[in-house]
């Protein structure tokens, strides 16, 4: 009995230990990437906040605010596009998958951030220099942005680019227009 029941163990064992060596966990570079990209996530969620709460009777201090997250944001995107820039070869289906799994969520966040963008236009355009500030914010985001498309698009697996593209392509609709409704 004590034979079969350490046996069971054994087996029980062996079988976790294989479990854990088929996971294969992402590689530094990759998770170094999805920490910039997450970390660029929750203050874009900030900003997004901030946007839907703007209101012109806030003035130009309240616009001031919003930027100045902004800012924070922009500084968080040149980590992420760092830590992503650095990883140079095609990276595997697992480092993809965790790279998607980010992005997936990033992409309808930053949708939601222009289009509230959009819908603010009119709180902005009635603060002096609001507007001014926003068009900024845009050029400068889109730039960012663009670059670290570059860098994820350029390690991405064959089998995973139209997908990725797919992401790209939402992300530039959306910033085409906030960029349209801004006159930029």
């Amino acid at each position: 009995m004590r034979a079969s029941l350490f046996a069971i163990a054994l087996t029980i064992a062996a079988s976790v230990n294989a479990a854990a060596v088929q996971k294969r966990t992402v590689t530094a570079g990759v998770q170094a990437c999805v920490d910039g990209l997450n970390a660029a996530s929750a203050q874009l969620l900030t900003v997004t906040s901030q946007v839907n709460s703007f209101t012109s009777a806030a003035g130009y201090s309240g616009a001031l605010a919003v930027h100045s997250s902004e800012q924070t944001l922009e500084t968080k995107l040149k980590a992420a596009i760092t830590s992503c820039c650095a990883v140079t070869t095609t990276v595997s289906e697992e480092d993809a998958t965790a790279v998607f799994s980010v992005v997936g969520v990033v992409v309808p966040e930053i949708e939601n951030a222009l289009s509230a963008i959009v819908t603010k236009k009119p709180q902005f355009d009635a603060v002096l220099l609001a507007t001014s500030l926003v068009k900024t914010d845009i050029k400068n985001l889109n730039t960012e942005v663009n670059s670290l498309d570059t860098c994820l698009i350029a390690v991405t697996p064959a089998a995973d680019l139209a997908n990725a593209n797919a992401y790209v392509g939402r992300v530039n609709t959306a910033f085409a227009s906030a960029k349209t409704a801004y006159g930029i």
